[in-house]
């Protein structure tokens, strides 16, 4: 089993990518989404609207059979802590962390636990924060999400 973190701070095409290559792996993933207790500019869409991007994407590309959950995870300052509380939502049982948030993958790395990396999908466009900007500024940003979350993300 995969597990995919990440702050999904608007679901983009690259998430869309990591979900797949990581069912390419998998037959089950776990979603983790982090920051659910942050509200910020870095951070501006609830845990329940990621979760509804999520949820949609999932049930749009056919794969919501193979989610075995989407939990999320609030920030802490301690790393040990942030893994214990993981760890109390996927359990401890055998899994591999997919991604390539360094922060994330050196936590699980320290602790014992496989980590695969596997590459960002055109990184350039697809990054939360660009598309956050380009949300700010009024500029098209709408080719960089999947098209049915684009209402939930106009919010």
């Amino acid at each position: 089993m995969a597990v995919v973190v990440g702050r999904f701070q608007p679901f983009h095409l690259g998430h869309a990518w990591l979900v797949h290559q990581a069912l390419g792996q998998f037959e089950k993933i776990i979603i983790i989404l982090g920051s659910p207790n942050s509200n910020s500019k870095d951070n501006p869409w609830s845990l329940s609207e990621r979760k509804e991007m999520i949820e949609r994407f999932l049930k749009h590309e056919g794969l919501e059979n193979r989610v075995k959950a989407i939990y999320d995870v609030p920030d802490v300052p301690d790393d040990d802590e942030w893994l214990e509380l993981m760890l109390k939502k996927i359990g401890r049982k055998k899994f591999v962390v997919l991604g390539d948030n360094e922060w994330v993958n050196g936590i699980f790395e320290n602790a014992g636990f496989e980590v695969w990396r596997v590459g960002y999908f055109e990184r350039y466009k697809y990054e939360g924060v660009k598309i956050r900007e380009l949300i700010e500024k009024g500029e098209e940003w709408e080719d960089r999400v999947p098209n049915y979350l684009i209402s939930i993300i106009k919010k």
